[in-house]
């Protein structure tokens, strides 16, 4: 007999073999904190003793009713946890002696679509206005050279001012995630297609893409830095490095609160009323390649969004391409 907390524990170690330990993390605290939490105080004894046999889909539908009740999470949250206890049930059906058939897995999965059918809409990305997106890339441009750059105090000023041009250019041109950018190595670099290969959500791997502009400022930027005289292998630097006092010689990543840092110090040099926060650039990036492309396919490869149902939401930003579309159609006729 399969106890119910053996087949949490099973469920969570196959999840360590295919996802990452955030995914595994999370889905963790689903299952084995608040639906045990739960099992706990509807079942008649301790999910320690207690065989798989005892669950149903109907546990499912009361965890999200005591959850509700008890402890209120956001609809991306509760989305989250029921992914989380679906694929514990897939889990049970396959590998347990659970009675959890296709007929429960299917009126299961049909009233979760019904309550999640219920949230209210997603809101729409904000998008940067381009005149405030403009000023903002004057703004680094214009930061003025240091007086003395042949000094430490000087070269270092010298690097962060090549370092927030190339980053603001990057995240214009690649519509990459910052934290994508901060992760990125000497190594990640494509020079033949002036790209990167960058790390997403789940560990997933794909390249971004840099125009002229941007891939000139990335090159620039590393010539000036000198990386040789660090004595690691090139490859295994960061491409966004520290320029700090506290650094000194050692050529450390830079964090993603930095970046957000160095926007707002640049917002307030354009003197803009509003700040552009990095991943405004990305919602700008998405609706420019949609609008030019059409492709949705293309546009969520670009993002690196899992599914396209997250991609569809920079369609409603491109209305004018929507109705450009219905007017070539009604020219065919419709």
């Amino acid at each position: 007999m399969t106890t119910i907390d053996e087949a949490i524990e099973q469920f969570c170690e196959d999840l360590a073999v295919r996802h990452a330990p955030r995914t595994v993390s999370t889905y963790r605290t689903a299952v084995a904190t608040h639906f045990r939490a739960y099992l706990c105080r509807v079942l008649d004894g301790d999910p320690g003793e207690l065989s798989v046999t005892e669950l149903s889909a109907d546990h499912v539908l009361g965890l999200v009713r005591w959850l509700h009740a008890t402890n209120p999470v956001s609809s991306t949250t509760l989305d989250t946890y029921l992914t989380a206890v679906m694929r514990f049930y897939r889990f049970l059906m396959l590998e347990t002696e659970a009675d959890i058939g296709p007929t429960e897995q299917a009126r299961l999965s049909e009233r979760l679509a019904d309550i999640r059918g219920r949230r209210p809409p997603r809101p729409l990305p904000r998008l940067p206005a381009e005149d405030a997106l403009q000023a903002l890339i004057r703004a680094a441009y214009a930061v003025p050279l240091p007086e003395k750059p042949d000094t430490p105090a000087g070269r270092r000023a010298a690097l962060r001012r090549l370092r927030d041009i190339a980053i603001l250019e990057a995240l214009r041109a690649s519509g990459a995630r910052v934290g994508e950018l901060m992760r990125l190595r000497r190594s990640d670099l494509d020079h033949s297609q002036k790209a990167a290969l960058v790390r997403g959500k789940g560990d997933k791997e794909r390249l971004v893409y840099f125009d002229d502009q941007a891939w000139q400022a990335i090159l620039h930027y590393l010539r000036q830095r000198g990386d040789g005289e660090s004595g690691r292998p090139l490859g295994s630097l960061p491409v966004f490095a520290q320029h700090g006092r506290r650094a000194g010689k050692t050529i450390l990543p830079l964090s993603t609160d930095s970046v957000r840092r160095v926007f707002n110090t640049l917002a307030q040099a354009a003197g803009l009323e509003e700040s552009i926060t990095p991943h405004l650039l990305r919602h700008r990036f998405a609706t420019r390649v949609l609008r030019a492309t059409h492709d949705l396919a293309a546009t969520q490869d670009l993002l690196g969004h899992a599914s396209p149902t997250t991609t569809r939401i920079y369609a409603k930003l491109t209305g004018r391409d929507t109705r450009a579309a219905h007017r070539r159609a009604q020219d065919e006729g419709l």
